[in-house]
């Protein structure tokens, strides 16, 4: 993923109570793509910011002086679900992962990321896909609470094709190595993924392998 793919400038807020973070952060995405909007030092101010912009993305804390981000994840992904919201925090903990990427958020990276896989991250959220590795994707699954395993009447039913993407999601594989995988063109991968999200409800690709942990679709033990 290029800094050309992206042609125009994503909005960004930035959440977190240490303004010495917010200023190098700031300072890293100058002159890039990313366009800083707005910055916050707690979830309350966050909300209050909301109210009078839309960001494409918001870079949230997770624990603030001012309240839990959590929290603020979980009312933001409530009032504006089209926002991208990537966790950034020093704890590498992966029920905090779980409960963030189960409360919507696009991706979950520590504060020690450097700068070049920062902004290449950041690209990753704002071109749709998963930023999740592998990895962190299983240790986040079996943070997930497997309550209604088998209630599929919620949803339209996903084909053979579509329940074979989406575990293939579940190993943190992205279009392109899914189509590989199957032999199948990138497009026709992102179209099953597209068809997948909006059966199931959910927001996102990430949110699909949350679903489909929950609902006994793909197996913790070999994920």
């Amino acid at each position: 993923m290029t800094e050309e793919e992206t042609t125009e400038p994503v909005p960004i807020v930035l959440v977190d109570d240490h303004g010495i973070w917010r200023d190098g952060v700031k300072s890293l995405l100058e002159d890039t793509e990313f366009q800083v909007i707005g910055e916050a030092a707690s979830g309350k101010e966050a909300m209050a910011l909301l109210e009078t912009m839309r960001p494409r993305m918001i870079l949230l804390d997770i624990r603030m002086a001012g309240g839990d981000g959590l929290d603020t994840l979980q009312a933001i992904k409530s009032q504006h679900p089209e926002i991208s919201v990537v966790m950034l925090t020093t704890y590498d903990n992966p029920t905090y992962m779980a409960r963030a990427v189960a409360g919507g958020a696009s991706g979950y990276l520590l504060k020690g990321v450097g700068s070049k896989e920062l902004l290449e991250s950041l690209r990753t959220v704002a071109n749709g896909d998963a930023l999740l590795c592998a990895k962190d994707l299983t240790r986040m699954l079996r943070g997930v609470n497997p309550e209604g395993v088998g209630d599929t009447d919620l949803i339209k039913p996903l084909s053979t094709r579509e329940l074979e993407v989406l575990r293939l999601l579940a190993t943190g594989l992205n279009n392109r190595d899914i189509a590989h995988t199957l032999f199948v063109s990138e497009g026709t991968v992102k179209t099953h993924v597209e068809h997948i999200i909006g059966k199931l409800g959910v927001s996102d690709r990430v949110q699909a392998v949350v679903w489909a942990a929950r609902h006994g679709v793909i197996s913790l033990e070999t994920t």
